[in-house]
């Protein structure tokens, strides 16, 4: 039988023989020598693990030469450095705790740690940046070897433990390696590296119909749906720093989990497959949403089939769908897998190696590489016991589609075609846009996306659009229909000051996200989505009070203010900006004064700042009360065919979307709109980040706040 000669480099030797079935008797094309470091051999024959001096040991192995794998293995160099470390532990196996979900050692017992390296150094026949387990092989694997033996009399010595544990070291490279692990013995295998899975996606679409300036009169019926699902193939890559960990739980069972390094940062990639929804032979996805949305399905597929477009046209359009779900897919995953506790597996699967059959063994060998998709579906001896993607799934992906100007149209189809089908970067939500909101929104860069700064800006004049088009009833939706009003950004680099900026605007739609981590200074690329969904009665309630009457400007001055208010930092360096919001005095003075004479108030610095914020919430509160003027005359009976009345609607809502201010796209504008009504609508947002993540869906709506609370001086953030 095979050995490996140990010596304390001067006298003593001894020989730690190879079980069949070790890492190094399977595997190693030259057996090495090791010699100790740090104490004599003779000592480590004589202490026994019940000795408390053996509690702090702490030493290692030098390696005269790397060992390369080969055969059925990776063909990797062990101890690329040199070095074989050991210790002896008590209490928990992981220390420090770089991943979580510690495993506890129970008295009596201790567990000798071996700890080595593995890379692609010259030895090996293995590219650099090539990867085995996952993991880059060229920036080394870190693979640690855990075994319990007692630590009460009779106690094995130091050296039997390592002699054995050297002897029997298994690294699992093959399902074949998991069998012969002793129970309880746990290993671990870490670096930088990829997870790749592949899955079915079920998509729960839903449409958010907005209106446009051109709506016609009367309007058509709204010719889409809620809640039908398009089901894609879906495959995933999150690249991070991760650890995969192997656990004998007894003779027949096997945990292997994957663990994301504490606070390191990550990346999600995820592509929607084609093929698996069917559909024409120029499109797939497409007409599969549109089925999703639509009144008529097969009203829409003969609108499609009629419109003859070339190869090119339905590839754009195609294409645009495609990029619109694989970037709903990544955002969902990286909310998941962002917000994992420390102490959870983002992957975690327990084996009963009896029952695997070979379906069941490939799907193992696919993923002790870094490759899951096999755990997709059922498999003979394999239980799921957590996935991030099984989490995300279970209320389905919410995949929504905005149809700008779909009240001009009695088929969707016929919008998409005759506007443009693009997405949001951002989020991953669908935009079909009419001919006059494309020609805003559209980007030089083919199938990039849309220009969200643009888009921002005309999905919120939409928005305002849409809330006094069907406060009004002029537009008419059935009553289960929700507009959402949005605002979504996508930043490469976000700052501390800016992150909490983005908080505070979760909170102040009702929102409870955590706060900062305050060590962190960069949270990398950040997206950010908030939204607000309006029924019928919601929407109603952001024109009139219940009584019927429209709610006066002062009203939504104070609600604009207090949406300043909860939006600017205390300790920003613009924080002069929420004067205006909190104080009575000086917000009459100002108004008396107009903004032209604010020098006579305020610092020069901070005119530019002030005087921009008050217009847009005067711009706003006179907007929001002149349509609400109109829309308490228009439900009053029998003033709802009125032509003048339709034509003075029509008349405001132009002058308004030509007099919007840009702040209106931004946080400002969505928040403002809540607290006309807070708690009226459904609320939901998410930042998600590397280093945070926080995900909210929309929660129901709640009783409206009463009149007395709508001035910034008696409300409190929530």
């Amino acid at each position: 039988m095979p050995a490996i000669p140990i010596s304390d480099g001067v006298s003593v030797t001894a020989n730690a023989q190879l079980a069949p079935w070790s890492v190094l008797a399977r595997y190693a094309q030259d057996l090495p020598s090791l010699v100790t470091t740090a104490a004599p051999l003779a000592a480590w024959r004589s202490l026994t693990l019940s000795d408390p001096a053996v509690r702090s040991l702490d030493t290692g192995l030098s390696v005269q030469r790397p060992v390369a794998l080969g055969a059925s293995a990776a063909s990797l160099t062990l101890c690329g450095d040199g070095a074989v470390h050991f210790d002896i532990l008590t209490g928990a196996m992981f220390s420090p705790d770089h991943y979580g979900d510690n495993l506890a050692i129970a008295d009596g017992e201790c567990a000798l740690r071996i700890g080595l390296t593995a890379n692609s150094g010259a030895s090996a026949s293995l590219p650099a940046g090539s990867a085995t387990f996952g993991l880059d092989a060229s920036a080394g694997i870190e693979i640690a070897s855990y075994r319990l033996f007692p630590a009460r009399d009779p106690a094995p010595t130091v050296f039997d433990a390592l002699s054995q544990s050297l002897g029997e070291l298994v690294i699992p490279f093959q399902p074949d390696d998991l069998a012969p692990m002793p129970a309880g013995a746990v290993v671990t295998l870490g670096g930088s590296g990829s997870l790749t899975f592949s899955a079915a996606a079920n998509l729960l679409a839903v449409t958010n119909p907005l209106a446009t300036l051109a709506l016609p009169s009367p309007a058509p019926s709204l010719a889409v749906t809620q809640g039908a699902s398009v089901t894609t193939g879906a495959s995933w890559k999150i690249s991070c720093e991760y650890q995969l960990r192997v656990q004998k739980l007894d003779a027949l069972r096997v945990r292997l989990g994957w663990y994301r390094r504490h606070s390191s940062d990550f990346s999600v990639t995820a592509q929607a497959n084609a093929g698996i929804t069917a559909g024409t032979a120029a499109f797939d996805l497409f007409p599969a949403v549109i089925r999703a949305i639509a009144s008529d399905a097969k009203a829409e597929d003969a609108e499609l089939q009629r419109a003859g477009l070339s190869a090119s046209a339905a590839g754009e359009i195609e294409e645009a769908v495609k990029c619109a779900v694989s970037r709903k897919l990544e955002v969902a995953l990286t909310a998941e897998f962002g917000s994992l506790a420390s102490d959870e597996a983002a992957f975690l699967y327990e084996l009963d190696l009896t029952a695997l059959d070979d379906a069941a063994r490939a799907a193992v060998r696919h993923a002790l590489h870094g490759d899951l998709s096999g755990f997709a579906v059922p498999r003979a001896g394999i239980r799921e016991v957590r996935s991030i993607l099984t989490r995300a799934a279970e209320s389905r992906f919410t995949f929504r589609v905005n149809l700008l100007g779909i009240f001009n149209y009695s088929s969707v189809t016929r919008l998409a075609l005759e506007g443009k089908v693009t997405w949001t970067p951002s989020t991953g939500e669908l935009v079909i846009a009419d001919q006059a909101s494309a020609s805003h929104i559209q980007t030089s860069a083919v199938n990039f996306g849309a220009d969200e700064h643009k888009l921002r800006g005309v999905m919120a004049d939409s928005f305002l659009l849409t809330a006094v088009y069907r406060g009004s009833r002029t537009a008419l939706a059935p009553p289960e229909f929700k507009s959402t009003h949005s605002y979504f950004r996508l930043d490469d680099s976000t700052s501390l000051p800016e992150m909490e900026r983005y908080r505070m605007a979760l909170a102040a739609i009702g929102l409870a996200p955590p706060a900062l981590p305050e060590a962190t200074d960069d949270f990398g690329r950040t997206a950010v989505h908030l939204e607000a969904d309006y029924d019928g009665a919601a929407t109603l309630a952001l024109f009139l009070d219940g009584t019927g009457q429209p709610h006066p400007v002062e009203e939504y001055e104070a609600a604009g203010r207090e949406a300043l208010q909860l939006l600017v930092p205390e300790n920003a360096g613009d924080s002069f900006r929420r004067k205006p919001a909190i104080d009575d005095d000086l917000w009459k003075r100002m108004k008396g004064l107009g903004n032209f004479n604010f020098n006579q108030l305020f610092p020069a610095a901070q005119v530019g700042a002030i005087s921009s914020d008050y217009l847009v919430i005067r711009w706003w509160a006179d907007a929001m009360h002149d349509a609400a003027v109109l829309i308490a005359k228009i439900l009053q009976p029998g003033a709802a065919n009125s032509d003048d009345l339709r034509q003075q609607l029509a008349k405001r809502l132009r002058k308004v979307v030509a007099d919007a201010h840009d702040q209106f796209g931004d946080p400002w504008g969505l928040v403002a709109m809540y607290r006309v009504a807070p708690m009226q609508a459904s609320a939901g947002g998410a930042l998600a980040s590397p280093r945070y993540v926080f995900s909210a869906l929309p929660r129901p709506a709640s009783l409206p706040a009463s009149p007395a609370d709508r001035t910034p001086s008696a409300r409190t953030a929530p």
